[in-house]
């Protein structure tokens, strides 16, 4: 792995920058007065968005400083312990592989077996590999406290924790040693990697979820020095941790002994390189254990652990501990998500009254800012074939929400949740019974759309049903996921022929060259593309913050986005507004007026043709027409041969059965014509008994309804 050039980490600064500034000028325009449609879903959605722009930035901000450390020489031969830890049910195949791998490591140490069961078998094993096997008689702390009891037979200088399941390579201290020579460095932290990624989905989602994290994220907390310890492949000096009173007890233990280490003053370093392997959650049952435990854990350092040790960290790594955990508040954000598009279908209100077309574009550098620079920092991801977008891990995070909603709760009540390591081998069946949360939110999601879409077939209730829907397949998604017909190697191995088995090999070799090839073409114009698009979008952004619905097919609405002040001020009793008075008002007043209201009534003779200069009078005035159209229907040539017609009686049950359908469509054209927004307002007063489109003219309001 190479660090950055000198071009290389300008470039990803100054589009950092250009992002930055396009999150600015998002949320300048986002909350323009007046877009708060429904108090309480608009500040919903403000709560979703400001956490998605809080969470883009926190990432941005550890892709800023880039650093590999380099190895020192060797001055020092230390004594290490490596301690790996064994709890009941695990598979003995798995542990003895590991021991043998421990035992393998070239530098000279001492392997210890921590056994929770005093198992007779691994008793045998450790004899006959040369591994010390330590026991207790108590689970007090869970791992830490194994790890612990162990450690007070333990005499090296150098403590290794190798979590059961992850097999070292045989050089796995020679990279690592050497920093220990610095007596600040309190421990070393390597890359957690992974042998069985392609066992199902969930494997494959679970280990996506890490590689940005391992890769450039870590990295540049080598700069920050809020390199975190991971459970697994990390190695403590023995006084850092004596200092601390061993390793730190909790569900996120591996957490809390970094906070406990850095909070002493003791340095830290990420050496990103793959020495171990291990293995990652095969099933959605494993995989949910893991992230509640890890939920629960984190959040539990964040409310009663991290308010102690503030006083104690740097500027950095205040901001580490203080943010870190709230990737977990991610779960209360998705159901938000969830509920924002169900509530606003169920109760005809909008969250927002915006344009959706305008808020696609003024995001659209924020979203081209996280594709583009995601994009450029590929390069220091650690494997080549860990590139990529990482689809099938976002998904699986989406799926896990109610795991961190419950997480977070259950910190909130202080419920305690049991220590369980995760399990190290995949379900033989199918349980469907974790997906029920995700089911009753794709129900919900699905009849919400049904009721809202019945109700109100508008642009606002289909952009709110498209959510929906979206969220929907999200949640059909994890319910995929439980069936253990996902795990693609049972299904090459079970359903296809040989053949076709190196044909879908050939495939896949075929696609990471199109990636790899398709990231390297990106990554020399991405601060290009940036730039264009973020000029584009500010350039443009006064004039979306002038339209909001109106425009949605892209009509320019020139009248306030807020309110609408209009005028009904005829010079004579004819029914017209005169442009001329109205101008000489807003004058007077220095008040402009967005809407003129005019008569115009039905039939035959010139009504139509004689407001053709009246209203292109008022769209000259950047004012739009708002026509109360009469239905004289005693107003057409003939209605004198229809007795009800000549007397304006039941004139809305012949708009109904089609009678005026020409000079509906004449009108229709005529107003068409202008190419320009108008309001229309059709049988005003209609429970007037003076106008014969009432009750009085033998018309109920079944027929206005249906005319």
């Amino acid at each position: 792995m190479v660090p950055p050039t000198k071009k290389e980490l300008w470039t990803i600064r100054l589009m950092i920058l250009i992002g930055c500034f396009s999150v600015l000028n998002f949320v300048y325009w986002f909350v323009q007065p007046g877009f708060g449609a429904h108090p309480l879903l608009y500040g919903l959605m403000c709560f979703t968005i400001g956490y998605g722009i809080l969470r883009v930035l926190y990432i941005w901000y550890h892709y800023w400083d880039i650093t590999i450390p380099k190895i020192p020489d060797t001055k020092k031969t230390f004594t290490v312990d490596i301690l790996t830890t064994y709890f009941p049910g695990e598979p003995y195949e798995m542990i003895v592989d590991t021991l043998t791998a421990i035992q393998n490591i070239s530098y000279p140490h001492t392997t210890y077996l921590c056994d929770e069961a005093n198992d007779p078998y691994l008793i045998k094993v450790c004899k006959e590999l040369g591994v010390r096997h330590v026991t207790r008689d108590n689970r007090i702390d869970a791992k830490a406290g194994n790890i612990n009891n162990a450690l007070r037979q333990a005499t090296g200088e150098i403590c290794v924790v190798l979590d059961p399941d992850h097999v070292p390579e045989t050089n796995f201290l020679d990279p690592i040693i050497p920093f220990f020579n610095d007596p600040k460095i309190g421990f070393v932290q390597i890359v957690q990697s992974y042998y069985n990624i392609n066992e199902t989905l969930v494997a494959r989602g679970a280990a996506e979820q890490t590689y940005q994290f391992y890769g450039p994220m870590m990295m540049t907390m080598n700069a920050y020095g809020t390199v975190n310890a991971i459970g697994a492949n990390c190695t403590f000096r023995r006084a850092a941790l004596d200092s601390i009173g061993g390793h730190a007890a909790g569900l996120a233990e591996d957490m809390h002994t970094a906070m406990q280490l850095h909070a002493k003053g003791w340095a830290s370093v990420y050496v990103p390189q793959v020495l171990a392997k291990g293995l990652v959650p095969s099933s959605l049952t494993a995989f949910y254990k893991q992230q509640l435990k890890w939920a629960r854990g984190t959040f539990d350092l964040l409310f009663y652990v991290y308010p102690k040790l503030f006083t104690k960290y740097t500027i950095r790594q205040k901001i580490h501990y203080g943010l870190l955990p709230l990737h977990y508040l991610v779960g209360v954000v998705y159901l938000i998500n969830f509920l924002i598009p169900i509530l606003s279908l169920f109760l005809f209100k909008m969250p927002w009254s915006g344009n959706i077309l305008y808020f696609g574009m003024i995001i659209l550098p924020i979203l081209m800012s996280t594709f583009l620079i995601r994009a450029y920092i590929q390069k220091w991801v650690i494997l080549k074939n860990e590139r990529g977008f990482h689809l099938i891990g976002g998904l699986l995070q989406i799926t896990t929400w109610w795991l961190y909603f419950l997480g977070f709760v259950y910190t909130i009540f202080r419920k305690k949740i049991p220590y369980i390591p995760t399990p190290k081998e995949g379900e033989g069946f199918s349980n469907y019974k974790i997906v029920t949360p995700n089911l009753l939110v794709a129900i919900l999601s699905v009849a919400a759309v049904i009721y809202g879409l019945a109700k109100d077939l508008t642009p606002f209730s289909m952009v709110m049903a498209g959510f929906a829907l979206l969220n929907a397949a999200f949640m059909i998604f994890g319910v995929y996921l439980t069936n253990q017909r996902t795990n693609r190697n049972r299904i090459l191995r079970e359903g296809l022929h040989q053949d076709t088995v190196v044909k879908l090999k050939t495939l896949k070799g075929y696609y990471h060259k199109v990636k790899d090839y398709l990231f390297r073409r990106i990554r020399p114009v991405a601060l290009t593309l940036l730039v264009i698009c973020s000029l584009l979008s500010v350039g443009a952004r006064i004039e979306f913050t002038k339209s909001q619905w109106e425009g949605i097919k892209g009509i320019e609405n020139p009248i306030s986005p807020t309110r609408y002040l209009g005028i009904f001020f005829p010079k004579e009793t004819n029914g017209l507004s005169d442009n001329g008075q109205i101008a000489t008002l807003e004058k007077k007043e220095d008040v402009p007026f967005d809407i003129i209201s005019i008569y115009i009534p039905w039939g035959d003779k010139d009504s139509i043709r004689s407001s053709s200069e009246l209203i292109s009078g008022i769209y000259g005035k950047k004012a739009l027409p708002m026509i109360s159209w009469e239905p004289w229907t005693s107003n057409f040539t003939g209605s004198d041969s229809i007795p009800e017609l000549k007397q304006g009686q039941m004139g809305l049950k012949y708009i109904k059965n089609g009678h005026f359908d020409t000079y509906i469509k004449k009108f229709a054209t005529y107003l068409k014509a202008f190419n320009k927004p108008v309001f229309l307002r059709f049988a005003h007063e209609f429970d007037n008994p003076f106008y014969p489109w009432s009750k009085t003219g033998g018309n109920s309001p079944n027929d206005f309804k249906a005319a």
